[in-house]
């Protein structure tokens, strides 16, 4: 789903990602969108304006149909503040109720309540529990890191949990590894609008289709809002491997968590024990560029611990999957391991 400069098609091809450039920086996906302090500005940009986006053609022969532009990037609220606001919530539902069900990405599969099966390169469904490590969910405010096309969200709402999703966008790009020492700019805004735009728009209509209450939060993974309150569980599922700092972003999550931290990740190889505390960067071939570590249990294990979060528990399973996000090809049982960290 990620451009990728080669077909090679590993266990390691995991697209989605909530990183974002260093606060201050401005991502390379964006480079010709200023900062914006004017509220009246935020209004009608891309992505939070009231009216109907225009439609351009995404490499389709003259006389097919056109698909709606990318809303990102665009420009974000002041200091990335009140998202959760309920009638900033409306704007953006309103704007994300433009796309075609068609030209959404699928990253999990999903069935809508018709029956319908949506398939995309992962399918947790009746295995949703061991990924999330066996946590209660009912009654509890969660953070999710990395919402991709929303299947984790809607499964916990219908759990009980009150969910925030938080991914990139408006104006922070993804983390993308450079190829030879050069980083194109073309490859981020490849990812942000032929595939993070189009993950937004699938988790907006699974959010129409389910009546669901989920907030949907855009920015920085390492600065995260001021104003989006704490939380009792925070949940980063196949993130971190496509991270460029990993520590980074369990220590924003953990800043705002009160009860527990469950980070799940694909066991990318068996070179030492699960509890080893390595992290091995850039473990895929060269033109994998949003793979940036190969991380073992024990490194999460040791991470955890060091924010606070003492009483961890690692457990293993397997996760249906399509290798390379190819839907052609049979899908594997993806090793899969969770670690569940708790405050003492």
């Amino acid at each position: 789903m990620w451009p990728r400069r080669a077909s090679t098609k590993t266990t390691t091809d995991l697209p989605e990602a909530a990183g974002g450039t260093p606060a201050g920086q401005q991502p390379a996906a964006s480079t010709d969108i200023p900062a914006s302090t004017d509220t009246a500005a935020v209004a009608s940009a891309p992505g939070i304006g009231s009216g109907p986006p225009s439609s351009t053609t995404v490499g389709e022969p003259s006389g097919r149909r056109q698909r709606r532009r990318s809303l990102l990037p665009s420009y974000p609220p002041p200091g990335y503040l009140g998202q959760l606001d309920p009638a900033f919530q409306q704007a953006l539902a309103r704007t994300r109720s433009q796309a075609d069900l068609e030209d959404l990405v699928w990253y999990h599969t999903v069935e809508l309540p018709d029956g319908t099966v949506l398939p995309g390169a992962w399918d947790l469904r009746g295995r949703e529990a061991a990924y999330l490590g066996g946590v209660e969910l009912a009654g509890r405010r969660v953070l999710e890191l990395g919402p991709a096309s929303g299947y984790l969200t809607f499964h916990m709402e219908r759990q009980g949990a009150q969910v925030v999703a938080f991914d990139v966008g408006f104006d922070v790009a993804v983390d993308l590894l450079p190829v030879a020492g050069v980083e194109d700019p073309n490859e981020k805004a490849l990812v942000m609008t032929g595939t993070i735009d189009r993950n937004h728009d699938a988790w907006w209509y699974l959010h129409r289709t389910f009546g669901s209450s989920a907030a949907f939060v855009q920015g920085d993974i390492y600065d995260l809002p001021a104003d989006l309150g704490t939380f009792d569980v925070t949940v980063a599922g196949a993130l971190l491997l496509h991270l460029r700092d990993p520590w980074g972003a369990l220590r924003q999550a953990a800043r705002r968590t009160t009860g527990c931290i469950v980070v799940t990740e694909p066991l990318q190889d068996d070179l030492a024990p699960p509890d080893s505390n390595i992290m091995r960067f850039s473990p895929s071939a060269e033109e994998h560029i949003s793979n940036w570590w190969s991380i073992y249990p024990g490194a999460v294990v040791a991470m955890l611990r060091r924010l606070g979060f003492a009483d961890t528990e690692v457990t293993f399973h397997r996760q249906r999957h399509h290798l390379g996000h190819d839907l052609s090809v049979e899908a594997v049982e993806q090793p899969m391991y969770t670690v569940v960290g708790r405050r003492p």
